[in-house]
């Protein structure tokens, strides 16, 4: 998450946040991130649902205990509305990025989002050294390739469910800023975005049909970044540099060095929606591998989005894909094909979450009832307030006072949803 100051304007204290909230607790799972202006929570895997979210939770009440004694908050949404300095956590990782991407680096400090991680099936990854193999087991390795496939389809969906970076330096870019800005491209309406130039290193990869051609994906994100490291710093060492190879790439779904696979496109947003976001996924990938569902990518996968039949399970063209990527970061819920698209997502999870957990999905079905956002909340109070201009422009002023708002839901909602958690663990 972002970091302010008292009056809502932007802090730049991430390392003097963390280094005490350390001297506090030292298991509190707070780390540094590319900016001074971010900290970044991890959580404890477990196999339940609960338990993950209520230590994430313990996690952001030490901190934000800190936080108000030291005249410091918490902006929790994607993109600040305001314009940020970007001034860099000093790593070596951060300092060759710099030099290989330039001035489109700068954009990594202003955009913040939440990771979800799911373990990878049974076999198919190598814990020793830190990779995918292949194995002979077609039932594993087609779940690996069926998970993977899955993730990318609902890519849309997700980062519609959590969009909350309206405003991009200070002005209104799209309903998901940081979805525009970190991939970039001319599909999206901007290249001058993060990976505009280097797709492969951070746009929504395409489908695989087989675990060659996704170990084949992550050997050319190693090949472009030990080419892009040699040019821009013909001294360095690559593999000092990354010694894990999966580190390298940061598209919206990857394998991860952990054994994971990550879902890392969703903007940061109220914890209440990333829980839903997160059970959703959890129970969406646990039937996929542990019944085996074929994930199918047809040309009527658009209509007949998340239908299980005979095994099967019906998602659209990657094609199709991209153009709701695009819808969601734009139009949001005002489009309809894309609303349809979630709304089946969200029907296909309510008949497979247990119904001990059903209630953390609520938010995101008051957002597909309502038709609003977090996105479309912030416009609208900034609108009300006064803050938004006609061109779409915050001013200084406003986007303080709009942070501060931001804060203040997130706080009721931390509140909330700690003790819906509490009341569904002990059920």
């Amino acid at each position: 998450m972002h970091l302010l100051e008292s009056d809502g304007k932007i802090s730049y204290r991430a390392n003097e946040v963390i280094k005490n909230v350390k001297s506090i607790n030292k298991n509190i799972p707070i780390v540094k991130e590319c900016g001074k202006n971010m900290v970044e929570f991890g959580c404890y895997p477990t196999v339940n649902t609960i338990s993950p979210a209520l230590d994430m939770i313990n996690s952001i009440e030490v901190t934000n205990e800190y936080l108000e004694k030291n005249n410091l908050h918490f902006y929790p949404f994607a993109t600040y509305p305001g314009k940020i300095k970007s001034k860099f956590t000093e790593s070596g990782t951060y300092n060759i990025k710099k030099k290989i991407f330039g001035d489109s680096f700068n954009i990594a400090p202003r955009v913040t989002s939440m990771h979800h991680h799911y373990s990878l099936p049974k076999g198919v990854f190598d814990t020793n050294k830190k990779r995918l193999r292949l194995f002979k087991q077609s039932k594993l390795k087609r779940s690996l390739i069926n998970s993977y496939n899955l993730e990318i389809a609902l890519d849309p969906v997700l980062t519609l469910f959590t969009q909350s970076s309206p405003f991009f330096e200070g002005k209104y870019l799209a309903k998901d800023s940081r979805l525009v800005t970190y991939r970039g491209g001319k599909k999206l309406r901007y290249p001058e975005g993060l990976y505009a130039n280097h797709r492969s290193l951070g746009h929504l990869p395409s489908y695989v049909h087989n675990q060659t051609d996704l170990m084949l994906q992550n050997k050319r994100k190693q090949i472009m970044m030990k080419r892009l490291i040699k040019k821009a710093d013909p001294k360095a060492d690559f593999d000092k540099i990354y010694p894990t190879k999966l580190d390298i790439g940061w598209t919206p779904v990857k394998v991860n060095k952990h054994g994971t696979l990550e879902q890392r496109g969703m903007d940061m947003n109220l914890l209440s929606t990333l829980f839903s976001v997160s059970t959703m996924i959890k129970y969406s990938l646990r039937k996929i591998q542990r019944e085996f569902i074929e994930i199918i990518p047809t040309d009527f996968g658009l209509s007949n989005a998340f239908k299980e039949e005979n095994g099967l399970m019906y998602i659209p063209p990657h094609g199709t894909i991209l153009n709701l990527q695009k819808a969601s970061a734009y139009d949001g819920l005002a489009n309809k094909t894309l609303y349809e698209y979630s709304k089946r997502y969200l029907n296909f999870t309510k008949s497979i979450i247990p119904k001990k957990y059903q209630t953390l999905i609520k938010p995101i079905s008051e957002m597909i009832e309502s038709k609003k956002t977090m996105s479309d909340r912030i416009l609208s109070y900034s609108k009300r307030k006064g803050y938004m201009k006609g061109d779409g422009k915050i001013s200084t002023k406003g986007s303080k006072a709009v942070a501060l708002y931001s804060n203040s839901l997130f706080e009721k909602d931390l509140n909330r949803i700690k003790k819906k958690l509490s009341y569904i663990s002990n059920l």
